[in-house]
């Protein structure tokens, strides 16, 4: 039935008129504005319709835009291949341009390695987007992954690497939306990888990588040495469910072993997201941190802040573990927020990598690291010549630590004897430094507004806002009644009273200048 309903599109396809590579362009900006205009083409060409002559059209020598019709597919891809259900003509017609396609040599002209790579990543999307595995006929995701499979099943051919590594990757986005698909198979992509000397190979490592991220995720128990079920013809996994036989850890750690020899060959975005799954496995694993320490925390003193992010995001799974090198980090980091040759966007990050790893610190409550990463906070350099959003995010952390040295202060430690006998004053001067252009600037500037948002961090950062807090009930406007004013019978003061007193100098010069600017808008209404 499905056969005659497929002879029929084509019956009633080769009745109307072919459409030219400028009809197609007229069609795909229809088809993006919609409504009537996409009315004029389906009134006239059914979708099936379309979605024949648009296959066809790829197959032409002459046609010009067969990357562009790729993408419209993709991009409409639950209207041209949503229905019918289970059987769909449509899609047969894809794969089999598809394997047309695959098969066919290259020879630049008609077949070029950017189409191959383009139909087969415009595939693999239509057939995550449709839902291919749940809603039709498992046959078509199965034709599909064998194509894929025999695409990378030519380790060290270096013609076609770049395909290759793309099949790898549609492969491997496979693997994410259907967990356990490839774990049959897990045996061959082990020997594919450990045969693969291009530089095709980060991406049959990410795939490898992928399965056993999977199996171990999904607690399957299948041996990822065996290779007793083919590669080719692929047949999909009956039952991708928990095992209750539990792993098998041995297979599994000599995996890991084998994984963690390739770093070296990753670039920094592949870094990350084989991190991302080596993490979890080596955690569920119970590996020793000492084996993910060595192969990765060196790249802290790389020039890429992809992986510094990389070993941070090791630290998140293996703080215990990392004896004593958080100062190490920290002092790094804060060097990168100095580097002006890096863009603003990751001197942000880093000031944000450096609060959260503080705050991880102090929530750890281990005073003793905390204290030594506090005093070397308190020399960050804050220069005038900084980028305002990097000023106001040094300026944060600044607060940060006056807030850390406050509650050091209320738990009966001096907060001269952390950072070198520097005071909350003095980092409240340091931070004045930074900001100075507030006094020839006009009050609505962002600087001043910059500075108040300081100062206001400074002033009320440590309060407690408690029910038992005697500020709630007191004058916020008077100096001598802010929160934790504090002093001595020597007047060495270090608490927030000198800081008010700063404060009440800079609204005074506020104030003259919101008094000049108001007598300017005065005049300027008068005339």
């Amino acid at each position: 039935m499905v056969f005659m309903q497929g002879m029929a599109d084509r019956a009633a396809t080769s009745s109307l008129k072919p459409l030219s590579w400028q009809d197609w362009e007229t069609l795909m900006e229809d088809f993006q504005y919609g409504g009537a205009r996409l009315d004029k083409w389906t009134s006239d060409y059914p979708i099936p319709t379309i979605v024949d002559l648009a296959l066809s059209s790829l197959l032409k020598k002459d046609f010009p835009l067969k990357l562009s019709l790729l993408i419209f597919l993709e991009e409409f891809s639950l209207t041209f291949f949503s229905h019918p259900r289970p059987q769909n003509p449509s899609l047969d017609r894809l794969i089999e341009t598809l394997r047309f396609i695959i098969q066919s040599p290259v020879d630049n002209f008609q077949i070029t390695y950017s189409f191959k790579e383009q139909i087969m990543i415009s595939t693999t999307s239509i057939l995550i987007s449709i839902d291919a595995f749940q809603s039709y006929d498992i046959h078509y995701a199965e034709n599909v992954i064998e194509l894929l499979l025999t695409v990378i099943n030519r380790p060290n051919h270096g013609l076609d690497r770049q395909t290759r590594a793309i099949a790898c990757e549609c492969l491997r986005q496979l693997e994410i939306c259907y967990p356990g698909l490839l774990s049959d198979i897990a045996g061959h992509l082990w020997t594919l990888c450990q045969s693969e000397r291009t530089h095709a190979s980060q991406s049959y490592i990410l795939l490898f990588t992928a399965v056993i991220y999977n199996v171990v995720n999904q607690k399957l128990n299948v041996s990822i040495l065996n290779t007793s079920v083919p590669l080719v013809p692929f047949t999909a996994p009956q039952l991708m469910l928990p095992s209750s036989s539990g792993l098998n850890y041995k297979e599994l750690r000599r995996a890991m072993a084998f994984l963690l020899e390739w770093p070296q060959v990753l670039t920094p975005c592949a870094m990350l997201e084989f991190l991302g799954m080596i993490m979890p496995v080596a955690v569920a694993l119970e590996l020793q941190p000492s084996m993910l320490k060595v192969q990765f925390f060196g790249m802290i003193y790389s020039f890429d802040p992809l992986l510094s992010h990389v070993v941070l995001i090791m630290c998140l799974h293996l703080f215990d573990a990392l004896d004593g090198q958080e100062f190490d980090i920290v002092k790094r980091l804060m060097l990168v927020s100095k580097e002006t040759q890096q863009y603003l966007v990751f001197r942000l990050l880093v000031v944000h990598w450096l609060l959260g790893f503080w705050n991880k610190l102090i929530l750890r409550k281990e005073t003793g690291k905390t204290n030594s990463i506090v005093e070397l906070g308190l020399r960050f350099h804050l220069s005038v010549f900084d980028p305002l959003a990097l000023k106001a995010l040094k300026l944060d952390l600044l607060a940060f630590c006056m807030v850390y040295l406050d509650i050091l202060k209320s738990e009966g430690v001096s907060s001269v004897e952390v950072g070198d006998r520097k005071s909350m004053v003095k980092l409240f001067e340091d931070g004045l430094v930074s900001v100075t252009a507030y006094k020839w600037l006009p009050p609505s500037s962002t600087e001043t507004a910059v500075a108040f948002r300081t100062f206001h961090k400074f002033l009320i950062g440590a309060s407690s806002h408690t029910d038992t807090d005697p500020f709630t009930t007191k004058n916020s406007y008077g100096i001598n009644n802010l929160p934790y004013i504090t002093g001595d019978a020597s007047g060495h003061d270090v608490g927030v009273s000198e800081i008010g007193l700063s404060y009440c100098s800079f609204h005074r010069s506020l104030v003259r200048l919101s008094k000049a600017s108001l007598v300017r808008r005065a005049f300027a209404s008068n005339s």
